[in-house]
């Protein structure tokens, strides 16, 4: 019987199909499994000739082990549901990718978290690639995963930011996983496949990139992300479909804000309008993610334990007497005080005078 790695593999060397189609397929026979060990007659007399001919085309066990080597020879490698690298925010959309085809380094998806995704303009302007350049490598220096699908103008941009202070990032294509679309931005490709970064795609070897796989290929750059940073896009971008994915799955979708008669950041400030968050430098986006810059370093708000937290947040800009702290916590004067010393080691918090303190 075959194993189920090689049954994911299979179901994602169906490269003919879009993901919602070979979805439809796999239910409507129990399954990817049900699919393999359905009868071939019960197939042809369920299926149209091009499903048949489709669902057929390699499934065999020795078909799918060929194309295993292959995948090994190029260095490439496959996640799917269940596996240790499958990026987790996957598992919360509704409709997550069954299998990732991925070269680079895979336990950049086990180790994203927190992720933003920068997309916008293609013929991105100079003050758009400044911006996605300044945001990028700030956030990506500060920890933070950046996700882009790798396009030409602001999406390239990101991940060039974040390579080059050695950060995280993942590009998502709509090609084949060998096939780096736009061919200007291969560098990018081997920079990531060499620098610590990954490539990933649900499209296996030598897919075209052709335009109906592009807006499943934004499900996977929203869905990996905690938010997506919009920058610069016209009032009918395609950035602004990643957005409204992004929003369909209980991601936070932020903004650049342009100039009202520049028709390039018009998709932008309409989304502002609607109530996307604006964004004019890195820290917008790391102060909603819970990470602090203290004295040039980052700090992540996140990880302090949970009194750490409820401390910290009853301090505030302005000195307060440790016992105000205390009745707001609802903690004992010696358990705040030693709350408030591990918050001082961490540069958080400052005392300013026997027992007053403020933030840092």
């Amino acid at each position: 019987m075959i194993d189920d790695e090689l049954l994911y593999l299979w179901y994602g060397m169906m490269n003919r199909m879009v993901h919602t189609q070979k979805i439809e397929l796999a239910f409507r026979f129990g399954g990817i499994r049900g699919l393999w060990e359905t009868s071939e007659k019960v197939l042809q007399e369920s299926l149209t000739k091009k499903q048949f001919e489709m669902v057929m085309e390699n499934r065999t066990e020795h078909a799918v082990l060929e194309y295993r080597n292959r995948l090994e020879a190029g260095h490439i490698t496959y996640v799917y549901p269940g596996h240790d690298c499958y990026p987790g925010k996957l598992y919360d959309i509704p409709d997550p990718p069954m299998l990732l085809f991925a070269a680079g380094d895979i336990n950049v998806l086990k180790d994203m978290a927190p992720a933003v995704a920068v997309v916008g303009a293609r013929k991105a302007s100079v003050y758009g690639r400044t911006m996605a350049d300044r945001i990028s490598a700030d956030v990506s220096a500060a920890g933070v995963t950046i996700v882009s699908g790798m396009a030409l103008g602001i999406d390239g941009t990101a991940h060039r930011a974040a390579l080059s202070g050695g950060g995280k990032t993942v590009a998502v294509l709509g090609s084949g996983i060998n096939v780096p679309y736009p061919r200007e931005n291969y560098d990018i490709y081997r920079s990531i496949v060499n620098g610590g970064g990954v490539v990933v795609s649900e499209s296996g070897l030598d897919v075209a990139p052709e335009a109906f796989r592009f807006p499943y290929r934004n499900r996977i750059i929203s869905g990996m992300s905690d938010g997506v940073l919009v920058v610069e896009a016209r009032e009918k971008s395609g950035s602004l479909i990643t957005a409204d994915q992004a929003l369909e799955q209980g991601r936070d979708v932020y903004a650049v804000p342009g100039r009202v008669t520049d028709t390039g950041s018009a998709g932008c400030n309409n989304l502002i309008k609607m109530g996307a968050m604006c964004v004019t430098s890195s820290e917008d986006i790391l102060e909603e993610l819970g990470i602090q810059t203290v004295k040039g370093q980052f700090l992540n708000k996140k990880l302090l334990a949970p009194a750490e937290k409820k401390v910290y947040s009853c301090v505030r800009l302005e000195s307060r007497h440790i016992d105000d702290i205390c009745f707001e916590a609802g903690m004992t004067v010696s358990e705040t005080a030693q709350i408030l010393f591990e918050l001082e080691k961490k540069r958080l918090v400052k005392q300013l005078v026997r027992n007053y303190y403020c933030r840092a």
